[in-house]
């Protein structure tokens, strides 16, 4: 008999271990869905902070074509409260409607862009002024066109106030509404 000349066989490899899982390839569509998702709580968190800044889209003031809101200017500790009503803002029938108070009293401006009149209601009594109209939508016209434009830095929400930096005055607007339905009677005298 012959020797094996084999000798005992090795033991066999330990076990492997388990292999270790390599990254998932994330597919192309969940890739866009991150996307999209990420854009969109970018998109809410800017507006967040842009609301709560007081930046923001003024409440669509700028595309208003009809606009109702107070406003108190101090100029030199002096108190002038006003409320502004305007339809038709941007045509040639335009009208606005400037009630105010200030230290002489209680006064009403009507000028009527669609009749090309004007008139004042002070101490009691109405006077026409339409011959002067032209003068009078020059002034009003221009002073309801910048608290329109001040207002394109209010939030949507709540009052706005600013200083004037040619003036120093201080300007508190609100009881804002944009685009209210306004009567024609309104911009009439009574």
């Amino acid at each position: 008999m012959q020797k094996s000349t084999m000798t005992t066989p090795p033991p066999p490899p330990p076990p492997a271990s388990p292999p270790t899982s390599a990254p998932k390839k994330i597919s192309r569509k969940t890739m866009i869905a991150l996307g999209v998702i990420l854009i969109i709580v970018v998109a809410i968190v800017v507006g967040v902070i842009l609301a709560t800044r007081g930046g923001g889209t003024g409440g669509n003031v700028a595309g208003a074509s009809s606009l109702q809101f107070s406003a108190d200017i101090t100029t030199s500790g002096t108190l002038t409260t006003y409320t502004y009503s305007a339809k038709n803002i941007g045509t040639s029938n335009a009208m606005l409607r400037i009630e105010g108070t200030d230290a002489q009293g209680n006064f009403i401006y009507i000028v009527n862009g669609a009749q090309k009149q004007a008139w004042i209601y002070e101490n009691g009594q109405w006077t026409d002024l339409t011959g002067y109209f032209t003068e009078y939508w020059t002034q009003w016209n221009s002073t309801f066109t910048g608290l329109r434009s001040d207002l394109s830095h209010w939030s949507g929400s709540g009052d706005y106030t600013y200083t004037d930096p040619s003036s120093g005055d201080t300007i508190r607007i609100y009881n804002i509404k944009v685009n209210p339905s306004l009567a024609d009677s309104l911009f009439q005298h009574s």
